[in-house]
Parts: structure tokens; C-alpha cells; sequence
């Protein structure tokens, strides 16, 4: 019998780490024969996102809050296998600094996304 969790869920780390997972694949996609590794990264945001998504749908201490719990854990493990110390942090850095660059320029993603990631900030 598994044990239900009571524990606040992480919701800010999971946002954390989305936006590592969004680094990370915007870097990898520019790289050649990188098909395996963005699948991955995908299947590890997805799954970063279901936990989410259960966590606010169920209250603390049920069965699926505990599932959202354990769905999370395991797409960190998942993130995990992806990173190792021979990874390198500046392609991804550098990923970011030019997508601010382009927003502060007014080039960059649509309003629209924009707005719709905000709502979903603000609702967590």
C-alpha cells in the first residue's frame, strides 16, 4: 500500500524546472541527429506538466495527489539521465539571453502565448 502524500506539492520548482526543460530544448533542437534526446525532453516536460495538473486537480492526502507526487519525482529521475556533469550549461544559457534580448527588442514570442503562460503562472 503506497503512502498518501500530505506534503505541499513543489509547485514553483516544477515551473523551475520546466523552464530549464524549455532551455534545453531549444538548445538541443539546433543540434544535428538530436531527435532522440528532444523526444525525451518532451516526454519529461509532459509529464512534469500532468503532475502539475493532477496535483491542482486533487486535494492533499488523496490517491491522486499522491500519484501527481510520484508522477513528478519520476520525470526528475527522467531529467536526471538527460544531465550529467559533462553537460554543458552555456549553449542553454546562451538559448535564453537571446530570446530576452529579442522580447526586449519587441521581436520575440507572440502576446498571445505570452499572455496564455502568465494565466497559467498566476492560477499555480
Amino acid at each position: 500500500m503506497r503512502a498518501l502524500r500530505e506534503a505541499p506539492f513543489p509547485f514553483e520548482t516544477v515551473r523551475d524546472l520546466l523552464g530549464i526543460l524549455r532551455a534545453m530544448y531549444a538548445c538541443t533542437r539546433k543540434q544535428a541527429g538530436a531527435e532522440r534526446r528532444l523526444a525525451l525532453i518532451e516526454q519529461v516536460g509532459r509529464e512534469l506538466g500532468k503532475a502539475t495538473d493532477m496535483a491542482r486537480m486533487y486535494p492533499r492526502g488523496s490517491l491522486g495527489f499522491t500519484a501527481a507526487w510520484e508522477r513528478a519525482e519520476s520525470a526528475v529521475r527522467r531529467l536526471g539521465e538527460l544531465v550529467d556533469c559533462t553537460t554543458p550549461l552555456e549553449p542553454a544559457l546562451k538559448v535564453v539571453g537571446e530570446r530576452i534580448t529579442r522580447a526586449s527588442a519587441g521581436v520575440g514570442e507572440s502576446p498571445r502565448r505570452e499572455l496564455r503562460r502568465e494565466t497559467r503562472r498566476k492560477r499555480s
